[in-house]
């Protein structure tokens, strides 16, 4: 199961610059960001389960961020995926190896959406002023990783069907070597 967040930063060039250069590199120790030498353990799951929820057994925590500029005449931007520890959680009875990869899984649809967000952004290529553009057009991509995160949830059933699972692993692993930067 996955929270989905979306943090919009629409910050004026000096900020959006110093965000981008100065807070890209200061990671929290919350926050994880997407590589691929780097999956996750249940020790990142540093949140308290959420016993109301009966029906899930773990919950990722991730979200796209992205910040925006505005240079020579077009807008920039930088795209990344994320993963709070803090607000993903784990229940002991989860605390297997198809569960983890059921999360990860989740974070790795993240990290291809952004991926999606990049390339579209860059063919896209937006002019200083149409800001309100920009977010529609990113605000579309967020709609559509949503919809994925809950299909993925939908056909493996939360990770009971461990055969959809496993074709949604190998899905989601082709299409990041598709779109590898």
């Amino acid at each position: 199961m996955i929270l989905m967040k979306k943090k919009n930063f629409g910050l004026h060039l000096l900020l959006g610059f110093f965000i981008i250069i100065f807070g890209a590199s200061a990671d929290s120790n919350d926050i994880i960001y997407w590589s691929s030498d780097y999956r996750l353990t249940w020790d990142d799951f540093a949140g308290e389960p959420r016993f109301d929820y009966e029906s899930i057994s773990a919950l990722t925590s991730s979200g796209i961020i992205h910040y925006k500029g505005c240079k020579d005449g077009e807008i920039t931007f930088k795209v990344q995926a994320y993963f709070e520890k803090d607000e993903s959680w784990v229940k002991e009875e989860a605390l297997t190896d198809h569960h983890l990869i059921h999360e990860q899984i989740h974070f790795d649809i993240t990290e291809l959406a952004a991926r999606r967000l990049r390339k579209s952004l860059k063919e896209r290529r937006f002019k200083c002023g149409e800001e309100i553009e920009f977010e529609t057009f990113v605000n579309s991509f967020i709609d559509n990783w949503r919809t994925e995160q809950n299909a993925f949830d939908l056909m493996s059933r939360h990770s009971l069907d461990k055969e959809q699972q496993k074709e949604w692993f190998y899905k989601i692993a082709m299409e990041l070597s598709l779109l590898e930067e």
